[in-house]
């Protein structure tokens, strides 16, 4: 594994991080399976580092899904080829607008507020941000026949998004990825997501008109252009008896 650069100003546990990162994405790349990370005193003596850094970088891959923990057998790098992410295998989504259609209901979208903030955490290291750098953060909440579904948040590089208005970031209830397209003109090329299970705490739950501890769905999106840059982190949460994720695959 590589060095860390002492003399560069991002911050250790950053690099550790990417340093991390390349290594789950090569087992990937190799077909691997699960592999146990070294330990938090073996990292700290490798990149002579503290162990408060060593922690951050690795919380933020759990974070991410692409490490897990479990107790009494250390930490486990997960590579992509064996999370369930089906889109290199040709799948296609009917996405929620297309689920909404189908099922005979009205698509809406309310945008609730939008702020100029400094990219953090999964944000960050989605739209592969250097510390510092502003994003364009927004809500909105998600409507089928004027109900609450789903509460989205989005992070856009501030570049992108400076320029946008209200109304281009509620896109008329259409497809979550049309303003993208429209309104900024870019051209996609691919969008991962993670899926997973949660409950509604106390504030989502008043926003979705739910219940706290009811099941809800969490998706995590990260979409880039055509040249392979990050143009939108977005995590969303929906009422799980209301929101189903469909996918088809082609064999």
């Amino acid at each position: 594994m590589p060095a860390l650069d002492r003399s560069s100003r991002v911050p250790y546990y950053y690099q550790l991080k990417a340093i991390l990162l390349d290594e789950i994405r090569r087992l990937g790349e190799n077909g691997g399976g699960p592999v146990v990370l070294p330990t938090e005193r073996e990292l700290q003596e490798t990149y002579q580092v503290s162990r408060s850094v060593v922690r951050q970088a690795v919380q933020e891959l759990v974070a991410e899904g692409l490490v897990v923990r479990e107790q009494g057998r250390g930490t486990f790098a997960i590579p992509e080829k064996l999370r369930h992410d089906p889109q290199g295998d040709g799948v296609r989504t009917l996405g929620l607008s297309g689920y909404l259609k189908v099922h005979g209901m009205r698509s809406g979208a309310r945008l609730l507020r939008r702020w100029r903030a400094t990219a953090e955490g999964a944000a960050r290291a989605a739209l592969e941000l250097p510390p510092d750098a502003p994003v364009l953060r927004f809500e909105r909440l998600r409507l089928a026949d004027d109900v609450p579904i789903g509460l989205q948040e989005v992070a856009l590089p501030w570049d992108l998004g400076e320029g946008l208005a209200d109304d281009d970031l509620t896109y008329g209830g259409d497809s979550s990825m049309d303003y993208l397209r429209e309104r900024l003109g870019l051209a996609i090329g691919i969008s991962t997501r993670t899926i997973e299970a949660i409950a509604l705490d106390p504030r989502r739950a008043e926003m979705l008109d739910g219940e706290a501890g009811q099941p809800a769905l969490r998706v995590r999106r990260t979409v880039k252009d055509l040249t392979g840059r990050p143009v939108e982190y977005f995590d969303a949460i929906y009422r799980g008896d209301y929101f189903e994720y469909s996918l088809q695959f082609d064999h």
